[in-house]
């Protein structure tokens, strides 16, 4: 048992440099045996050079199986595409909207309708792929996967997609009573923080947005 401990812990810990360092690649031009989850792996179509967003609207994420990470999620894209368009209407804002207007934004033309209203012609939606909060008392590891869709809305044109996995570990290899003491309770400590998963939410939003060239603002320029 502590030797497939062991080899899981080693094989986690010789990872870590890629997880702390992603590489970033854009799929037109990445080989396909070169992507990994934990890159940050992106596309940039052609329709964003044609018409760049100039507002984007986020919708909220529908993950049925994990309904607390949506809204975080949601929250944290809306957050970070500010930096990239200039307007954004964040997704309890959407949502309002659209119940106001009686409108369901699962159907597109009610989507259509929506943009109309609003004034706001694209809309970018992130969801979740992958999550993990693993704990084996020496180490913990906890991960998640998203991936980003940028559209327009009267014709459902994809932008831009993105789409990364981001990890982080605590713990420590059992090499003597006192470093296994302190590997679990580094573990331990980790396990327990509610803190780390909005983190890893934020990381992985931030490092994909990066890779979003400028919308109206910078194209305009």
């Amino acid at each position: 048992m502590l030797k497939s401990v062991l080899i899981v812990l080693l094989t986690l810990m010789g990872v870590s440099a890629c997880v702390s360092n992603p590489q970033y690649r854009d799929l037109k031009q990445a080989d396909e045996a070169e992507i990994k989850a934990t890159d940050v792996n992106f596309h940039v179509l052609s329709p964003f050079y044609r018409d760049p967003p100039d507002c984007v609207a986020v919708m909220m994420s529908h993950n049925k199986e994990n309904p607390q990470m949506n809204g975080l999620i949601s929250t944290a894209l809306a957050r970070h595409l500010g930096e990239k368009v200039d307007r954004v209407i964040f997704p309890r804002k959407t949502r309002h909207l659209a119940k106001r207007l009686g409108l369901d934004l699962q159907d597109k033309r009610d989507r259509q309708r929506f943009s109309r209203q609003t004034k706001c012609r694209f809309f970018a939606v992130a969801e979740l792929y992958d999550l993990g909060d693993d704990y084996v008392g020496i180490f913990a590891k906890k991960h998640i996967g998203v991936r980003v869709d940028l559209k327009r809305i009267s014709d459902d044109a994809l932008l831009w997609q993105a789409a990364h996995t981001v990890w982080r570990a605590d713990g420590g290899l059992p090499l003597s009573p006192i470093g296994a003491l302190s590997g679990m309770a580094s573990a331990t400590m980790f396990a327990q923080d509610n803190e780390i998963m909005p983190s890893l939410i934020d990381d992985a939003l931030r490092r994909m947005v990066w890779t979003l060239p400028y919308g109206m603002a910078e194209a305009g320029s």
